[in-house]
């Protein structure tokens, strides 16, 4: 089965598990050289009702970073947001930094080299449509009841896969090649399980 050769990449800052998925993906993609179209994603949105907003502090900080990513998108373009989100998550996971996003925002688009003055989308609403625009365009692909990561592969996504430790070297591989072939039997939909064990990054 011939697998695709650009993959569309959901994805929220904040979220820790998308980040450990995120460097999996990024390291397949460089070594298979594959295509990575990293697009915003809004747990705060994903979260929120017409009754009442999410009031999640970790959520609101995903969201503000959430405004800068689609404001790079169109100053910088995308490799500038795959530079950035690499910076953003380093501080934030590994780091342990998810409460000190305004330094975050500006360490990160300094390693990365962009502008400062990105930075400033982070508290301007002008950004918000085109955020929930991508995360509506994920729900739609992968319907309701899901969260992040979500993936796209061809026409189809899927949220997940999910794991506790990014997989390395050669099992790294071998899995994307399983998840790969998995999305593209037209029949699969899903595979769930409770999370256990501990989060490493």
């Amino acid at each position: 089965m011939q697998q695709p050769t650009t993959i569309d990449f959901w994805f929220d800052p904040i979220c820790p598990f998308t980040w450990v998925t995120s460097r999996w993906v990024a390291d397949v993609a460089e070594r298979r050289g594959l295509s990575v179209h990293w697009k915003p994603f809004s747990l705060k949105v994903l979260n929120s009702t017409p009754e009442a907003e999410d009031t999640d502090e970790a959520h609101g900080h995903g969201h503000r970073m959430g405004r800068v990513i689609v404001r790079t998108l169109h100053a910088q373009g995308a490799e500038s947001v795959a530079a950035l989100y690499a910076a953003l998550g380093e501080r934030i996971h590994p780091g342990g930094r998810g409460d000190d996003i305004n330094a975050v925002i500006a360490e990160s688009l300094a390693e990365a080299g962009l502008p400062a003055d990105l930075g400033d989308a982070a508290d301007d609403p002008q950004f918000d449509a085109e955020l929930v625009e991508s995360t509506e365009q994920a729900l739609k692909k992968t319907g309701s009841g899901v969260g992040i990561p979500i993936i796209g592969l061809d026409d189809r996504a899927f949220f997940g896969p999910v794991f506790t430790r990014r997989p390395e070297g050669e099992q790294a591989l071998e899995l994307w090649d399983a998840f790969a072939t998995l999305v593209g039997y037209e029949h699969f939909f899903e595979l769930k399980s409770q999370i256990t064990g501990r989060l490493e990054f």
